[in-house]
């Protein structure tokens, strides 16, 4: 059986199609992903689906989805107070910074919930589900793990992997190019490249 096409018709029964969840980002097949990036939840939400950037017998296609995210980002109004909006969140930079020092090896980007909030308060309780994450986890089983961020480490602390996990301060302030370029050479050395 088409292991990516069952990986879909699974995804979408969890999540639905169309739908305003996006459970991961990654580049290309998900199953060629050795490496999760984990956070809580998404914080940029956007209008259009997962599923506009997905690609059967492909996977995921980052460059159009990175492309849409930095489009609807620049064109939403400003909040009080602010001038400017920078085209990539922090927390997106440093992701960025960290999938450029990875060399040959790929992560998968994703959050114990796939809805998108500004704010983890805003995220109400119905919107807190962990049964994408779960799937991804149980399906695709990284090689190392990194989570960033109290509440997705202590998620991440009670399922009692057996896999190596990188517990980090959250990726949304206080990270330079270089600590995040050392994580990443990091996860290189636990992966023996």
């Amino acid at each position: 059986m088409d292991q990516l096409g069952e990986f879909e018709r699974n995804l979408e029964s969890l999540i639905g199609r169309p739908t305003s969840l996006r459970p991961f980002v990654c580049n290309g097949s998900p199953f060629d992903c050795e490496i999760f990036v984990v956070g809580l939840n998404p914080a940029s939400s956007m209008k259009a689906s997962f599923w506009d950037f997905w690609r059967p017998g492909v996977g995921f296609d980052k460059r159009a989805w990175f492309e849409a995210y930095k489009a609807e980002r620049m064109s939403r109004p400003l909040k009080p107070g602010h001038t400017r909006r920078n085209p990539v969140s922090n927390s997106r930079r440093v992701i960025e910074w960290i999938n450029a020092s990875l060399g040959s090896a790929r992560a998968l980007e994703t959050n114990i919930y796939p809805a998108a909030t500004e704010e983890f308060r805003d995220l109400e309780q119905c919107q807190r589900f962990t049964a994408p994450f779960d799937f991804l986890l149980d399906t695709i089983k990284p090689a190392v793990i990194i989570v960033h961020g109290i509440d997705a480490v202590s998620h991440i602390s009670q399922k009692g992997l057996s896999v190596p996990i990188i517990a980090v301060s959250h990726f949304s302030r206080g990270w330079s190019q270089r600590a995040a370029t050392d994580l990443g050479l990091r996860v290189r050395a636990i992966l023996g490249q």
